[in-house]
């Protein structure tokens, strides 16, 4: 069931509020735990600095018992020769030195001794809010993670896509739990649209900028059924801007969308491309023929021109590819992007393997996870492969 776009800016808005104060707590919580992490091992460090002293402390102790313990012994000792006997008077002087230097380690011994219980102290309070931040850490994942399935439901599903494709691949890879890219699909009669778009961010306001564009192209297509691609991008714009209340001043956000969209006639083999930012690719054989879009978004901009349709006669067996720009801009452990000319020829390479939509998709994904190595994914990353049936 479609939703209108009153009932997704309604569910927007609830889960916004919602997510919105979790994940400012979850932000707040992460920056308190790096903080008793750090104390955390401050106070480890003082903790076993005091324990060490501690023991230092007892040996001296022992020594100066066992110094002042001495002359008692002696004073039951035989009678010596004068010239050996030890000047009393020096004597009781050492002595007293002795017991006020005892006196003295016994006080540093009691301070180190309550500051290590108050250590102690410090550390089980850390250890309380380390588990308070996790608990936060959990109710913040949770809720991301219903919002995954929110996003999940208003996408159309694979099964919905093959039914007009011979074969068809979505390579998804969200950077965080949920996407700011998107793709979409209706059919109508002979006529399929299909288009995978990248929102401004990505993670929760990425998401929601995706929930927004899934609306407003459900609404289109509704209202202007046979609208052509650039048509279409025409009227995203329009709502976007108007949605958002965006104006030329350039110290305002400039949300907004890059976005791939076909419009296919299963009948004709006709088939019509427009593109805002993004491109398309289509495949046939070793050949890569390339469409280039527009170099505006689907957004407010300084220089705003208009869409344009590229008219494309369709074979069976082509396969056409629109995708987001992450898999192109990641880096490896180099710092090396892997660029556009490298993303063509893996299309190009892994046409000439195989033709099934899953292995293609395998492939991709294998060949991303080997580029980065161990750097981190930057972006969310879509790759959408249709085979032409």
């Amino acid at each position: 069931m479609e939703l209108s776009i009153i009932n997704i800016i309604l569910i927007i808005i609830a889960v916004a509020l919602a997510v919105a104060l979790i994940y400012t707590t979850y932000k707040r919580k992460q920056l308190v735990l790096r903080a008793v992490r750090r104390n955390e091992t401050r106070y480890n460090t003082q903790l076993r600095e005091a324990e060490g002293e501690i023991r230092r402390l007892a040996t001296i102790n022992k020594n100066l018992a066992e110094q002042l313990e001495a002359p008692k012994r002696n004073t039951f000792a035989p009678k010596v020769k004068a010239s050996q006997l030890v000047d009393t008077e020096s004597l009781v002087i050492e002595q007293k030195k002795l017991e006020q230097q005892q006196r003295e380690l016994s006080d540093r011994n009691k301070m180190l001794w309550d500051m290590s219980l108050s250590i102690e102290k410090e550390r089980k309070h850390i250890q309380t809010l380390k588990n308070e931040i996790e608990k936060e850490h959990k109710a913040v994942t949770d809720s991301i993670r219903y919002a995954k399935l929110i996003q999940n439901a208003v996408l159309p599903s694979q099964d919905i896509l093959k039914e007009s494709f011979q074969d068809v691949f979505l390579f998804w890879r969200p950077k965080n739990i949920v996407s700011g890219d998107f793709y979409w699909m209706k059919r109508i009669g002979d006529t399929v649209i299909f288009t995978v778009a990248d929102c401004t961010g990505h993670g929760v306001p990425g998401a929601f900028m995706s929930m927004l564009g899934v609306a407003f192209l459900n609404e289109i297509s509704v209202e202007i059924p046979d609208a052509p691609p650039a048509q279409i991008l025409e009227e995203m714009r329009r709502r976007i801007i108007a949605t958002l209340r965006q104006t030329t001043n350039p110290l305002e956000p400039k949300d907004g969308m890059d976005m791939a969209i076909c419009v296919l006639n299963l009948k004709t083999m006709k088939m019509l491309f427009a593109g805002a930012d993004n491109g398309m690719y289509l495949v046939r054989g070793a050949e890569l023929i390339e469409y280039k879009a527009i170099k505006n978004p689907v957004a407010i901009y300084p220089r705003m021109k208009n869409f344009e349709n590229h008219e494309i006669d369709v074979q069976h067996g082509d396969y056409i590819y629109m995708f987001s720009d992450g898999f192109q801009d990641q880096l490896n452990e180099k710092m090396s992007k892997f660029t556009s000319r490298r993303f063509r020829e893996l299309l190009v390479s892994i046409n000439a393997k195989t033709k099934v939509a899953s292995e293609q998709a395998a492939l991709l994904n294998a060949a991303i996870d080997e580029w980065r190595g161990t750097y981190p994914q930057l972006d969310d990353v879509l790759v959408g492969g249709y085979c032409i049936n």
